[in-house]
């Protein structure tokens, strides 16, 4: 079977076209059309379309059923210049606030460890975790936001380790209200009901976040449970974002510090995303398995 790329360099000659003219005409660069025709890159499904009329041939003699779907797959996800630029932009801010917390964090550590607090240690060792899976997360996905190679593998590293560290940090904040030592194991207690209720709020979401998104975006597996679990975790790590922040505003008469704020807003902006992120996936899949099947 020929490949996508010498389908559209013959297509492109037998039009008596050069790269530069039909580069032109799809107003991309010379350098994406050379690209294309070298099997590097695969245009996204809207381009490949425009191919297909403007060489005036099908757009079953450029690409095959399973060369449609590496069209989606091997191209960003977000492929709208003003989405990506807010996506990108967003990683950019995200990690930016990150650094001062950080800063902190390395310059307070031998005063607070002076002070023998309980449990310090392993408390720096969760949250170190953490912020190295979100500073790959956030390095990595504005890296190739950037570049515009954030395929839906990629997007998937960079979604599943965010769930991963909210998971962390959700198995932290259980251990900290509920201490091991201090857990009387009894079905009869409430204390163990509360436990799971915790559970189930802090931790389950994040869980069932990273699942879905190992399967949906890295694995390429449709079955709409995916892209549902993804959705349905994003929409429960909002309202968690909102409730403790909420919780922090009836405990604290001083209200929300520009960094609560801060961390507030960027919270549900992430969560947003990605379920921007999964049904931009999901309809160009859709569309792609619809195109290939006419």
């Amino acid at each position: 079977m020929v490949e996508f790329g010498e389908q559209l360099r013959r297509a492109r000659e037998a039009k008596g076209m050069t790269q530069q003219s039909l580069a032109e005409q799809l107003y991309v660069t010379r350098q994406s059309v050379s690209r294309w025709e070298c099997g590097d890159r695969y245009p996204d499904l809207l381009t490949t379309t425009k191919l297909a009329q403007i060489l005036e041939v099908s757009l079953d003699d450029l690409l095959s059923g399973k060369e449609m779907e590496k069209v989606v797959e091997r191209n960003p996800v977000v492929e709208n210049k003003v989405a990506n630029n807010i996506m990108t932009a967003l990683y950019a801010i995200v990690l930016f606030s990150m650094i001062i917390p950080i800063l902190n964090g390395i310059l307070t550590y031998q005063a607070v460890v002076d002070t023998n607090m309980p449990g310090y240690d392993s408390y720096v060792i969760i949250q170190a975790s953490v912020v190295i899976l979100e500073l790959f997360c956030f390095t990595y996905g504005l890296i190739n936001a950037i570049k515009g190679t954030l395929s839906p593998k990629r997007m998937g590293a960079v979604i599943g380790a965010y769930f991963a560290a909210n998971c962390i940090t959700g198995a932290e904040s259980l251990i900290r209200a509920f201490p091991p030592e201090t857990v009387t194991w009894s079905l009869n207690n409430g204390q163990i009901s509360k436990l799971i209720c915790v559970f189930v709020i802090l931790i389950v979401p994040g869980i069932a976040g990273a699942t879905g998104t190992f399967f949906f975006f890295i694995r390429n597996k449709n079955r709409i449970i995916w892209p549902v679990l993804i959705t349905v975790a994003s929409i429960a790590g909002i309202i968690i974002n909102i409730t403790g922040k909420l919780t922090i505003l009836t405990n604290y008469s001083d209200g929300f510090t520009m960094n609560q704020t801060l961390s507030l807003v960027l919270g549900i902006a992430i969560y947003g995303l990605i379920i921007y992120q999964t049904f931009t996936l999901m309809i160009k899949r859709k569309k792609a398995k619809e195109t290939a099947s006419k």
